[in-house]
């Protein structure tokens, strides 16, 4: 590969450049966190923790702009020839989700205006860069697309995959684990078909995540937070990675037209795109808006069953890991998209509904105090709130009487039912320890006073 400084070239072998890059990305993060957190603490520019958030202290919140200086340095630094077009016009579109995640993380502005300014900086990528998705490889028998169709279907991708790293940015390491699991997997390709630029810059990223990752996870006095900045930039460089992954394998190219793309695509990224249809489909169903923050997420459920962010982390992180596996796995099988896909999104969708399943089934004891199914009410998913109830106001009215304190739980969305359970379940196992009589309406009305 020729690295390029100026108007000087350096011919090196890409391993070289590889690994310049990534331990350059790694020290400037290193070192420019601390300096961060420093002035976060003075400014007082802090997450403060509530109900929904899985914090207790304050916590700065500014790590991407850290992870921003790490990983576009050694790509501006060393850059091919070859990716000079489109990296002039990511990096404009970095620097307007840089501003706008900056101030919000500052300032707090609205969902809408956030959404404005993401539209902006994609418009930037997909019209001017031209970082689109031009086919969608024979899926439902559409090879090329129109150009309009195009633009717009790109759009939707980026905002799917932008939002998905926002919302799984709710535990120490997650979003930063997933992103470096996700980023290396692309990275990878990229270098095995001779997309050198792409997988330098892919690997700019992963250094400045890994240290990243170190305060976030790790960091007693200097811990930091992604922050809207972070998620906003991973979700950004990801999907212009994963848009130009799929464009790699479109006919003309080195790789096979019969390669699976989308499917792999997916498989990678499967952790924020299934997170995302799973929450927006539960808030959907009790009533809210998609857009409302809440604890439905599968780290929420982890964190229930007792394990610490950490854990949590290396478990999605090893499922997501597995699917990739596995996703290889049936192309060697020469299964095509459409059948890979029909396997991957029902098994994650399952594997992903396990952790809410295990918690149901370790509290049955409280939840069958319901008496909704009998002695089976645990199956029944207990944070469809307005799904129960229905079903006890229309086949068992008097059964009403246990949660009939519904409209304040359905009205505030800083009431984890999960949450309330568990602890009513940790009160149940106390007063049956000390022979004391249990009633789940008392212990979830003394709960929700107490500001569980």
């Amino acid at each position: 590969m020729i690295i390029e400084f100026g108007n000087h070239s350096i011919q090196s072998p890409i391993w070289i450049i590889v690994v310049i890059c990534f331990i350059l990305a790694f020290v400037v993060t290193y070192y420019a966190i601390p300096s961060i957190v420093s002035v976060s603490r003075e400014k007082k520019l802090f997450d403060k923790p509530n109900q929904r958030k899985s914090h207790t202290s304050e916590i700065p919140t500014l790590g991407g702009a850290a992870i921003f200086l790490g990983m576009l340095l050694p790509a501006i630094l060393i850059s091919g020839a070859d990716f000079e077009h489109e990296l002039k016009y990511a990096f404009i579109s970095l620097l307007i989700l840089f501003y706008i995640g900056i101030k919000d993380d500052i300032l707090e502005i609205s969902a809408k205006k956030k959404l404005i300014a993401e539209l902006f900086a994609i418009a930037i990528v997909v019209i001017l860069g031209d970082i689109r998705i031009s086919s969608f490889h024979g899926l439902l028998g559409i090879n090329e697309l129109p150009y309009l169709v195009s633009v717009l279907f790109t759009f939707f991708v980026y905002i799917v995959i932008i939002n998905g790293f926002n919302l799984i940015d709710g535990i120490d390491g997650l979003a930063a684990g997933i992103g470096m699991l996700s980023v290396t997997s692309l990275g990878i390709w990229f270098l095995v078909i001779g997309a050198s630029s792409y997988g330098v810059f892919c690997f700019s990223v992963v250094g400045a995540l890994l240290a990243f990752f170190r305060f976030n996870v790790f960091g007693k006095r200097n811990k930091i937070f992604l922050g809207d900045t972070g998620s906003l930039i991973l979700g950004m460089v990801i999907s212009i990675f994963t848009i130009r992954f799929l464009e790699s394998t479109l006919p003309g190219t080195v790789v096979s037209s019969e390669f699976p793309a989308p499917a792999i695509a997916i498989a990678i990224l499967i952790v924020p795109l299934i997170d995302t249809l799973r929450v927006f489909s539960l808030r959907i169903l009790v009533g809210k808006s998609p857009f409302k923050p809440d604890r439905f997420h599968i780290h929420h459920k982890l964190l229930l069953l007792g394990y610490s962010h950490l854990k949590s982390t290396l478990i999605i992180m090893a499922y997501n890991l597995i699917v990739i596996l596995f996703s290889f796995s049936l192309h060697l099988q020469h299964l095509g998209n459409i059948k890979m896909l029909m396997i991957l999104i029902p098994v994650s969708i399952l594997a992903t509904s396990i952790p809410g399943l295990i918690f149901r089934y370790k509290v049955r004891e409280v939840i069958n105090q319901l008496d909704i199914l009998g002695n089976k009410s645990w199956i029944l998913p207990i944070t469809f709130t307005n799904l129960i109830i229905y079903y006890v106001r229309k086949i068992n009215p008097k059964k009403y009487l246990t949660l009939e304190s519904n409209n304040k739980l359905r009205g505030d969305d800083n009431v984890d039912l999960d949450m309330i359970i568990n602890n009513a379940y940790l009160k149940f196992k106390d007063r049956k320890k000390n022979g004391e009589t249990f009633n789940l309406k008392t212990t979830i009305e003394e709960l929700k006073e107490a500001g569980s």
